[in-house]
């Protein structure tokens, strides 16, 4: 290092409120819709102590969340030496402390009491998130067209039930068991399956496919099934959700016949992958005709030979409620065409044939709700985190997803500025 070079000894991250973290930050809070929640907390308070207001409170709670704090603790910790996020959250020092002296920053007990206030009025935060995926669905046209199903576990704090059954705040009296089994296939093609247990919760998240963002969502313990919550989701769906929408993928844990309904009830396109229910079967016969059919929706021509010319899918027949499909005419059986109806198995026949470019297009942009998942492990510290309770993990995940959603809009307005420059 050159020798003329100068460190600053109070290099500060934040160096200027107006610029970098902080000012992304500021823009998130004017854009969270959050006066009826601070106007309800502070009906609540009445005329009590006012030390630490709830909007400030209310700010330093999202803060947590947006610089990647694990609690409050640290964030107590970065309040304290750094005053452009003390400016930005609104905390104006404490002078009248009992033991006459000055308090910087909320104590970790403000906090805690914050928290459970917070858990006192959960219904005002869910409709503070459905207000920023409508303000969304205005800004874009195509939020919600596409949109994908998946279930995660978030493990426990505590590893096992409590043998004592008082709440104390300590204690995690609700989470539960779970198990889940994967398969896969091994390179000699065999099948094989491995079963975990989990001791925690389960977030059940609808996304964005598109924009890679939170859309509807449910937490309850690990045990509820993902198909039953799923059912109750899909039922629910607010009504401009259901018209913007366009097809809904999931993977092969949610394949089921009632919840392929309730989608298509919505007039929604179920792009959901197919277990094997089958039993020593590997093709079944459609009627008389020369045509079989695999368990996942391929279609074959079977000549008098007995050799299986595949078919390909030629789209869906909505008059008839049924799928086309032809052989090719380079195929050497000659044009053969088929129209089988959806009734026949209509986990098999889907309304966009499961043998289709379009079905697995669609089915690839799946993925993009385990990238949701993923970032609530590693952006939001999910994966190591001290939560316990139901009503806590609902609170800290449904925060999680309106910071994600307030980046989101902070993003837009930014985008619309430089636009008008």
């Amino acid at each position: 290092m050159n020798s003329e070079t100068i460190i600053p000894y109070n290099l500060n991250l934040f160096e200027d409120i107006d610029c970098g973290p902080l000012k992304t930050f500021e823009n998130l809070l004017d854009q969270l819709p959050c006066q009826k929640l601070i106007h309800t907390l502070n009906d609540e308070r009445g005329h009590g102590r006012n030390d630490w207001p709830n909007e400030a409170m209310f700010r330093c709670w999202i803060a947590m969340f947006f610089l990647g704090h694990k609690g409050p603790v640290s964030l107590i910790a970065e309040l304290e030496r750094n005053p452009f996020l003390r400016r930005a959250c609104h905390i104006q020092p404490l002078f009248n402390c009992p033991d006459g002296s000055k308090s910087l920053t909320p104590s970790e007990a403000a906090f805690t009491r914050f928290q459970a206030r917070l858990m006192n009025h959960q219904s005002l935060l869910d409709e503070l998130f459905s207000q920023l995926t409508e303000d969304l669905k205005n800004r874009l046209f195509d939020f919600g067209e596409s949109l994908a199903l998946d279930g995660k576990i978030i493990e426990g704090y505590a590893q096992r039930p409590s043998k004592k059954e008082k709440r104390d705040g300590r204690r995690d009296l609700d989470a539960n068991y779970t198990k889940k089994t994967y398969t896969s296939i091994t390179q000699e093609g065999k099948l094989t399956t491995k079963s975990y247990s989990y001791y925690g919760y389960r977030v059940h998240l609808i996304a964005d496919t598109h924009y890679e963002l939170p859309v509807l969502f449910q937490v309850t313990k690990a045990a509820n099934g993902e198909k039953t919550v799923a059912k109750e989701m899909i039922r629910d769906m607010p009504k401009w959700l259901v018209h913007r929408c366009d097809h809904l993928s999931a993977d092969r844990g949610y394949d089921g016949g009632k919840l392929r309904k309730i989608i298509e009830r919505k007039e929604i396109y179920p792009i959901i992958d197919i277990v094997n229910h089958w039993k020593g079967e590997t093709t079944r016969q459609y009627k008389d005709t020369d045509f079989v059919y695999t368990y996942d929706g391929k279609v074959y021509y079977v000549t008098s030979k007995g050799k299986l010319i595949r078919a390909q899918y030629r789209g869906y027949h909505q008059a008839s409620d049924a799928l086309r499909y032809e052989t090719h005419p380079k195929s050497g059986a000659g044009i053969h065409r088929v129209y089988i109806p959806r009734e026949e198995d209509p986990r098999v026949f889907n309304i966009i044939g499961r043998d289709s470019h379009k079905f697995q297009r669609y089915y690839n942009e799946r993925t993009s709700v385990e990238r949701v998942n993923g970032r609530i492990d590693r952006d939001y510290l999910f994966e190591d985190h001290r939560i316990r309770g139901l009503d806590k993990m609902k609170l800290h995940v449904t925060t999680t997803f309106i910071v994600m959603l307030g980046k989101k809009k902070v993003a837009l307005q930014q985008k619309d500025k430089e636009k008008a420059a």
